[in-house]
C-alpha cells in the first residue's frame, strides 16, 4: 500500500480518537485502533483501485474512438 493511503489512514484513526474520550481510547486499546487503521488503509486503496479501472477504461475507450476517427479521417 502506498505511504498516502497510510497517512490517511493513520490521521482519520487519530481524529477517530480525538473524540473519544481518554477511557474509551484505552478501552479499545492500540491494538484494534491498528485495525481500523489496516481497515482504512484497504478501504482507500480499494477505491482508488476502482477509480484508476474506471479512468483506464475511459482512456481506451477515447483511444479507440480516435483511432476510428483518425483511420475514417477524409482530409
Amino acid at each position: 500500500m502506498s505511504h498516502n493511503q497510510t497517512h490517511h489512514a493513520h490521521r482519520v484513526v487519530e481524529a477517530f480518537k480525538d473524540k473519544l474520550s481518554q477511557s474509551g481510547v484505552a478501552h479499545v486499546g492500540e491494538h484494534h485502533f491498528k485495525e481500523l487503521e489496516l481497515l482504512i488503509e484497504s478501504a482507500l486503496s480499494a477505491a482508488l483501485v476502482e477509480e484508476l479501472e474506471s479512468a483506464s477504461d475511459k482512456a481506451d475507450l477515447f483511444a479507440r474512438e480516435l483511432r476510428k476517427s483518425a483511420e475514417t479521417f477524409q482530409g
